[in-house]
């Protein structure tokens, strides 16, 4: 690896050696960029990274380190200064996670790379040891919400079985309830599959709004409603950091909980906003009668459901939750002042401090 070339040192304005020694000292790789994008120098620990080749010679930074200037925001990103996670496949197909710093200097920067996969790995531990423990409390609740089905589908077998002269006429109905219950049995099941499963899916920085706009499709795709309409406000500025395809689910679970309580008739309002302590709202309207006040503080609750016999399970409000904590974020519930419920999700703003 070459040194750091004596032109490098014009790129600071304080004192260069101990700002080079200071670099060295630091556990993690840090790059040094010029202001023309060229790289003028690489500590020790670079070398510990598989996101480069040819690093004994130094050059553009982009064609150096391209997942690096990729993730990083605006085309001379090395002049922005910000911080940004990344997830990406190192060599030996394992998921990276790691933070890039990047920071200015009289006329030039710097980027650290902090690598945080053993942090990650400890959060996923902890959140796998949480819902292990949480699916211990709702064995008795499973219990409960498979014993009705299963006792239908027995008393419908006994009842084909016993009476050979009312079989045929029957028979349509028997298998229709069975088929029913079997297919309550399977939600129950694919719904306690979501809820106990920890995924380290990759992550990005997107549009909640996206995330919206995914579950609004989802919702056509099963036959939305004609008599609902449909109030959205937009907020294209409200970036998050996650996992599209799992805001997607928990605004699904919302919007289906929402048609529900009006009946398929009714105004659904979603409106996306940015508070002031860096964080998104998306604030999730209906026109329905409202929650209860004595059921509200149950609704997230696993298995805890107002819903008739086989239109739920209760547990769609429940994995929403821990989608959200995962997210570092949380869902809130109230009743409007003018009749109906409104769920808050809120998430934090994608900003440096992800």
């Amino acid at each position: 690896m070459k040194d750091y070339s004596p032109d490098v040192l014009a790129l600071f304005s304080t004192d260069e050696s101990n700002f080079f020694s200071f670099a060295e000292s630091l556990p993690w790789p840090v790059i040094i960029i010029r202001s023309d994008g060229e790289v003028a120098g690489l500590t020790k620990q670079i070398m510990g990274l598989d996101v480069a080749s040819g690093l004994n010679d130094l050059g553009y930074f982009p064609t150096l380190f391209p997942a690096y200037a990729t993730s990083l925001q605006g085309p001379v990103c090395w002049q922005i200064p910000q911080e940004v996670k990344l997830i990406r496949t190192a060599k030996n197909d394992h998921l990276v996670h790691e933070r890039l710093i990047m920071r200015r200097a009289s006329t030039g920067s710097y980027l650290m790379i902090v690598d945080e996969t053993k942090l990650r790995t400890l959060e996923v531990a902890d959140i796998q040891t949480a819902r292990l423990a949480a699916i211990g409390f709702m064995v008795a609740g499973v219990c409960h919400e498979l014993s009705n089905p299963l006792a239908a589908i027995r008393s419908m077998v006994q009842i084909l079985g016993s009476d050979q002269e009312k079989k045929s006429a029957l028979l349509g109905k028997g298998l229709a309830n069975i088929a029913d219950n079997v297919q309550r049995l399977l939600g129950i099941s694919d719904r306690l599959l979501n809820f106990g499963r920890v995924g380290d899916a990759t992550r990005t920085g997107f549009q909640v709004d996206e995330a919206i706009e995914q579950a609004f499709s989802v919702m056509f795709e099963n036959g939305w409603s004609a008599q609902i309409k449909v109030e959205f406000v937009r907020d294209r500025t409200a970036l998050v950091f996650g996992n599209l395809s799992q805001l997607q689910e928990v605004f699904v679970n919302l919007f289906e909980n929402a048609i529900g309580a009006m009946n398929g008739v009714g105004i659904l309002s979603v409106r996306t906003k940015i508070q002031s302590n860096n964080s998104v709202v998306v604030l999730v309207s209906d026109t329905g009668p409202g929650i209860p006040d004595n059921i509200l503080p149950r609704i997230f609750e696993p298995f805890f459901t107002t819903k008739t016999l086989n239109r739920g399970t209760g547990l769609g409000l429940a994995i929403s939750s821990e989608i959200l904590l995962e997210h570092r974020g949380l869902i809130t519930a109230a009743n409007n002042a003018h009749g109906g419920a409104c769920f808050q999700v809120e998430l934090p703003l994608l900003g440096p401090e992800l």
